[in-house]
């Protein structure tokens, strides 16, 4: 029984040798066409790169105005998070401070 257990594992061990130098093979064969390839497509490489790097210039100054605006706007957003909720505060101090002014007037003026 472990005598078949062996002779598969020898037969799995031996397709994957020769999986390995088919896989070796077949990849020498074909690296000159992928050097010839690698070789051909370098220049239009090259023109994609400069493209992006055209584009990417041209787009700086676009975004920079882009994210000092997003920055003055959570700026403003950071303040009103801020003062939003003292306002009920501030109503009842306006409303303390609007009492004492007209109930400290004198019902009589002296002479």
């Amino acid at each position: 029984m472990i005598e078949l257990l062996a002779l598969g594992a020898f037969l799995l061990f031996g397709l994957l040798m020769a999986g390995a130098v088919l896989k070796l093979v077949f990849w020498l064969v074909f690296l000159p066409l992928r050097i010839a390839g690698t070789l051909i497509v370098l220049p239009l490489m090259a023109i994609g790169l400069a493209l992006k790097v055209v584009v990417g210039v041209l787009m700086l100054p676009l975004l920079a105005v882009a994210g000092l605006v997003a920055l003055v706007g959570l700026g403003v957003a950071a303040v009103l998070a801020i003062l939003v909720p003292l306002v009920p505060i501030a109503l009842a101090c306006l409303a303390v401070w609007g009492l004492v002014k007209v109930l400290s007037r004198l019902a009589v003026v002296p002479r």
